[in-house]
C-alpha cells in the first residue's frame, strides 16, 4: 500500500481562555491560510491548514505572540477528522 500524501495539518495552540476569541478572530482574518476548528481540552485551539500554507500559518501564529501568550503545542498531519 502506498503511503498517503499529507494534504492538511492540524496545529494545536495553547491559549489563555480569555484570549481565545481574539486569537480566533485574528487568525481567520487572513483568507485561505487556515481555519480554527474548535477549542479542545485545556484551552487548546485546533487549527487546520493546507500543507502549502503551513509555513505562512506558523509565521502568522508566531506574530501573535507579541499580543497574547500563546504556544504551538504540536503539529501533526490531519487524519480527515474535524
Amino acid at each position: 500500500m502506498a503511503e498517503e500524501k499529507v494534504l492538511e495539518y492540524d496545529i494545536y495552540l495553547k491559549v489563555k481562555k480569555e484570549d481565545i476569541h481574539l486569537v480566533t478572530y485574528l487568525l481567520e482574518s487572513v483568507d485561505n491560510v487556515m481555519n480554527v476548528r474548535n477549542v479542545v481540552e485545556d484551552n487548546m485551539m485546533k487549527i487546520i491548514c493546507p500543507k502549502d500554507t503551513l509555513d505562512e500559518a506558523l509565521k502568522l501564529i508566531n506574530s501573535l505572540k507579541e499580543m497574547t501568550d500563546l504556544e504551538v503545542a504540536k503539529i501533526e498531519p490531519n487524519n480527515g477528522e474535524v
